[in-house]
């Protein structure tokens, strides 16, 4: 057995695609590697290493996968696009270099100190060529990649390079764990590029899942384009199943959004490091949470309901209790129709009440409040949402709670008189409406005595939400 060490070059995505490209070298020799995430830089096990197999696997990988030009398209330039294929010329050169020097020692523990970024390769390596001869550190290798200006120089612009075997290592890695998905059609077209990032160690069955998945997912269609910061719980209710992988393994996705210019050259738009385990687990929980998500990512035809997806984004990842009412809101405006009301789900209205808003289960299930929510319902399918809002933004310090209320029960009164006269003259009345008995609506106020915010946060959720017994009411 043995132990190699990433270059700790300070970017991360390089990092675990230098890393992933060791494991795939690993896995095509047989040695079951593992990968173990330090500060900085991985380290790679290989089981029952041998020298020269190493380098003829990896040279095998370059005459076999990485002469093709697909591989080379992200981020290379029309004009650069030739330097960067495994041609026979680099392979003899990298055959030749590996006679002299073995993997374990490439790939050993160092510390770098006095580094000069401007002569040096940016993984150390100084005795290796330059990976596409002194174009330097490209976007396929690491999305940060950049020409920055020298400090009191801004003439003077320079770029990172590497040497030839990380750069064949990271683009390797890239294209062998990272997931490709499509989002927008035609000329709208957009990439996001998903790299997988374990605080776990990986095992050789974790490899496997992840590479089986790169293969499943490679060019997967999600949705017309949508930022990053709502593509990953996207992602994840469009292919739940990623969810248990992401949950086991611990994930973070670093995304990178790219596109095409006008001459075919990459475009990175944006770049994000996401926790995607808080996701996963609200996709878990629930096929209904999963639903709801699909719902409002559209399709071919349809465009995603951005705004909702913010928000519920914004809850989930950092427990925006402010933004639950707003969502809710959002979410049924934005995904009904004209002849229909769409709601929450239950499940997924209680899933959010309590772990994100902390609310006791008492309140959320207590037959008062629910009996008041559905009276609230019935102006929201009229399309009428002042009370819902006005019971949002009441204070405890002040009488707007039991006013708002006691004006909607008035209300509800006289439409309920006049559905009574439209039966009577033989109309049809859709939607019913319901009124909660006295002693109902007094439990509710002794409730948000007790637990004000908590009541009447219940309140409007639940009245967001589709009723929990099937024929409570009528639909329009």
């Amino acid at each position: 057995m043995i132990t190699l060490y990433t270059p700790a070059t300070g970017f991360p995505d390089l990092e675990v695609k230098i890393a992933y490209g060791l494991a795939r070298v690993g896995i095509e020799a047989g040695y079951e590697p593992a990968i173990i995430p330090q500060n900085g830089f991985y380290q790679v096990v290989y089981k029952n290493y041998v020298p020269d197999k190493t380098k003829q696997t990896f040279l095998m990988i370059l005459n076999r996968l990485l002469t093709s030009n697909r591989f080379f398209d992200l981020g290379v330039k029309a004009k650069d696009r030739t330097k960067y294929p495994a041609n026979k010329e680099i392979i003899k050169r990298i055959h030749d270099s590996l006679k002299k020097v073995q993997f374990d020692s490439i790939f050993s523990l160092r510390y770098n100190s006095d580094f000069n970024f401007k002569k040096r390769t940016f993984c150390g390596h100084d005795d290796f060529n330059r990976f596409g001869g002194r174009t330097g550190l490209i976007l396929l290798s690491s999305f940060h990649a950049g020409k920055p200006f020298f400090r009191d120089k801004f003439y003077d612009k320079f770029n990172l390079n590497l040497c030839e075997i990380c750069g064949y290592l990271a683009v390797l890695g890239l294209n062998s764990f990272g997931f490709n998905i499509q989002m927008g059609i035609g000329k709208n077209k957009k990439y996001a590029i998903v790299l997988p990032i374990s605080e776990k160690e990986l095992m050789i069955e974790n490899l496997y899942m992840l590479l089986a998945l790169q293969k499943t997912l490679h060019n997967f269609w999600l949705s017309d384009v949508q930022p990053l910061r709502t593509f990953t719980i996207g992602l994840l209710a469009k292919v739940p199943s990623i969810s248990d992988i992401t949950n086991d393994l611990q994930l973070f996705y670093h995304l990178s959004l790219v596109s095409k210019d006008n001459r075919g050259d990459t475009v990175v738009e944006q770049t994000a490091l996401t926790n995607a385990i808080p996701f996963s687990k609200f996709i878990s929980a629930s096929p209904y949470n999963c639903s709801t998500i699909s719902r409002l990512l559209g399709s071919f035809k349809i465009s995603p309901k951005i705004s909702s997806l913010i928000e519920i984004t914004n809850i989930i990842e950092h427990l925006e209790k402010n933004s639950l009412l707003k969502f809710a809101r959002l979410y049924v405006q934005e995904t009904s129709t004209k002849d229909w009301t769409n709601f929450l789900y239950p499940e997924t209205t209680k899933y959010l009440l309590k772990e994100v808003a902390m609310i006791p289960q008492n309140i959320i299930e207590n037959k008062s409040l629910q009996s008041l929510a559905r009276t609230l319902r019935y102006f929201i399918r009229e399309r009428k949402y002042g009370y819902a809002d006005d019971i949002r933004n009441a204070r405890k310090d002040a009488r707007d709670f039991e006013e708002t209320i006691a004006k909607m029960l008035r209300e509800g009164e006289l439409r309920r008189v006049q559905q009574e006269q439209e039966k009577q003259a033989g109309k049809e009345v859709k939607n019913w409406i319901y009124l909660p008995k006295e002693d109902e609506i007094k439990e509710v106020f002794r409730l948000a005595n007790e637990d004000f915010e908590s009541t009447k946060l219940a309140l409007v959720m639940l009245a967001f939400s589709f009723p929990t017994k099937e024929g409570e009411e009528d639909v329009k």
